[in-house]
């Protein structure tokens, strides 16, 4: 068989030295803002909540029926 592309070089050449430096700037630029990011997610004081159970009865329908939950949706489909 006979190459597809003969006229091509061998070897395919380096990258130039600046490309290095770009990708050190582009790398900085990701870790300070990573670090930012991680500042600001990080609590100052813990946020304590508390759940109160539900203590209303559910509303009745005219025939005296409990409703039950999600009977008042109006789902479309």
């Amino acid at each position: 068989m006979s190459a597809i592309r003969s006229g091509l070089p061998a070897v395919q050449p380096q990258p130039s030295g600046s490309s290095s430096s770009v990708r050190q700037a582009q790398a900085a630029f990701f870790r300070a803002a990573l670090g930012e990011v991680q500042a600001a997610q990080t609590p100052t004081t813990p946020v304590r909540t508390t759940v109160q159970p539900q203590t209303a009865e559910p509303v009745s329908s005219a025939s005296g029926r409990t409703l039950r939950p999600g009977s008042l949706l109006d789902i479309k489909v």
